[in-house]
């Protein structure tokens, strides 16, 4: 019994953090990509501009020195009347390795990301996103006490 509880202590607390490090992350740029064929310009702007609006009341800033990449990804695949919507979102930064001669890389120092079925595709990316973005300043709010 004793091994069971010692499990779950240690099974719980795994799955409560994530591997990634959101500490001193300020400065960022927003990047988004998407293959879907339902979201013109005028979405993808708006969609844009409500994550940078939810970013910069976190406490974010944007296009400041060293700026980190806030990436937004939407891929869609239609199935008979319906849309399988995949949404991603991720930092991405400069990073230098431990490999000999001090390699820099660029490297996604956060990811996350939600796979859903919808009948209405821009309503659900955008409850989609904010799901993730929660997650995310969650994170970060935890990263940085």
């Amino acid at each position: 019994m004793k091994k069971f509880i010692l499990f779950l202590i240690i099974t719980s607390s795994l799955l409560g953090d994530t591997f990634y490090t959101l500490d001193n992350i300020k400065n960022l740029r927003m990047y988004m990509t998407t293959s879907t064929n339902f979201l013109g310009k005028e979405k993808i702007a708006d969609i844009e501009e409500i994550a940078k609006k939810r970013l910069l009341n976190a406490g974010f800033v944007f296009d400041g020195d060293d700026s980190a990449t806030f990436m937004i990804k939407i891929e869609a695949v239609e199935i008979e009347d319906t849309q399988a919507i995949y949404v991603e979102i991720g930092i991405g930064e400069e990073v230098k390795t431990l490999r000999e001669g001090d390699v820099y890389s660029f490297a996604f120092t956060y990811l996350a990301n939600d796979l859903i079925e919808s009948d209405d595709p821009y309503s659900d990316i955008l409850e989609s996103l904010d799901f993730l973005m929660s997650q995310f300043i969650e994170a970060y709010k935890i990263d940085n006490e």
